[in-house]
């Protein structure tokens, strides 16, 4: 199982061979692929803001994956990571620290290239691996 953050997300939309790479070479369709809701709304609105996006095609685009919603108890676990991580560390935003958190919850891998998640004092308390 993978968590896949909104920088891999959006990069799969453009359509970046890394992605195309990652996942062939990670399991392709024989493992679960989870986007926690919102990695999976910044992507879309991503998409939704571009004059020519077309949603409708990026939503069928993503169907391979699972969306993970976020609760309360997930929220609570992103504010607990950030503080894990600390001041010495990056700055975790809240949907950095969401995927973090999906990832933590689930006991899977987050894949990203976002330099916040990548960073070693965030690789200290999650498990995050780079897609290029």
């Amino acid at each position: 199982m993978r968590v896949l953050d909104a920088n891999f997300l959006i990069d799969y939309l453009s359509g970046h061979p890394a992605t195309e790479t990652y996942y062939e070479s990670n399991g392709g369709e024989e493992e679960l692929w989870v986007m926690p809701a919102p990695a999976h709304a910044e992507a879309l609105v991503g998409v939704g803001n571009l004059p020519s996006g077309d949603l409708e095609e990026a939503v069928e685009a993503l169907s391979w994956g699972e969306i993970y919603e976020t609760s309360e108890d997930l929220s609570v676990e992103a504010g607990r990571i950030a503080d894990e991580v600390g001041s010495q560390g990056p700055y975790l935003d809240g949907v950095d620290a969401l995927v973090a958190a999906v990832g933590r919850e689930l006991d899977a891998t987050v894949v990203s290239v976002d330099g916040d998640l990548t960073h070693e004092e965030t690789k200290q308390v999650v498990d995050v691996e780079e897609y290029r």
